[in-house]
């Protein structure tokens, strides 16, 4: 039995997360947890101390923020406790954590879980190598009016991928919108990112050639498609060393 605590339990997707988890058999749901000590299930210790849960826990799943994600780190390196993270918008020092917490436990890094997108990088990746650079990289990334962060973390990983996939510094190449008089197309990847209404995920790669445009879209129904993914995150990770990974490995696609 694989025994998981959820960080970030009393959020969207540490809701729908524990859902899944307690209906399958193969799982068990140790505890969660949130900003508050309460019971998720009335059954499920809510804690706001990591070391109240970790003891008896295999893998943390987090859903939580940039701070949240950097505590939970450090206590599952401590213990020794398998590290899923989905959470976005991190800073580069929060980012670093992660890495040195990839030293000591196996620690799984997505932007996005659904299993759609991840074969739309794995799509992306090739369409531009053969491309090679002969095209214009547009991105648009919707989501619902809540979304704390812009661009989203799926955005950045598409326009990082295509920067990847050209050679090119991510760094250098990511814009996050246009704007101006007196604009003249580069070798800019722009992100536009558009907020309103209920809308739970939807990209647009753009690529427009010469002769041709292509374009990549995918939209997530339900939070679901994000669930199914995860599980099968929970289920590959128990058997891998400690080192960092993504969903591409995950779903054996690098």
């Amino acid at each position: 039995m694989i025994r998981v605590v959820i960080n970030g339990i009393l959020g969207r997707m540490g809701r729908e997360i524990s859902n899944a988890i307690l209906k399958d058999d193969d799982l068990i749901l140790v505890g969660g947890i949130d900003n508050l000590e309460t019971f998720y299930s009335d059954e499920i210790v809510v804690t706001t101390n990591p070391q109240e849960v970790l003891t008896d826990s295999n893998i943390v799943v987090d859903f939580s923020s940039g701070e949240g994600t950097v505590s939970i780190a450090k206590a599952c390196r401590e213990k020794k406790v398998s590290l899923i993270t989905g959470t976005t918008g991190l800073s580069e020092e929060q980012q670093k954590v992660l890495l040195e917490t990839s030293k000591v436990v196996p620690v799984i890094q997505s932007f996005n879980f659904s299993i759609g997108i991840n074969l739309l990088v794995n799509i992306l990746q090739k369409t531009a190598a053969i491309l090679e650079g002969e095209f214009d990289t547009e991105i648009v990334d919707v989501h619902h009016r809540k979304k704390k962060d812009a661009p989203s973390g799926t955005a950045l990983l598409l326009a990082e991928t295509v920067a990847n996939s050209l050679g090119i510094d991510p760094e250098k190449a990511i814009q996050k919108g246009r704007h101006g008089s007196d604009l003249t197309r580069g070798e800019e990847i722009t992100i536009h990112s558009l907020r309103g209404g209920s809308v739970i995920g939807e990209h647009q790669v753009h690529l427009y050639c010469q002769h041709e445009v292509i374009k990549i879209f995918h939209q997530a129904c339900s939070r679901q498609a994000f669930v199914n993914g995860l599980l099968r995150a929970i289920f590959w990770i128990p058997d891998q060393k400690p080192g960092f990974y993504t969903m591409q490995d995950v779903l054996d696609l690098k």
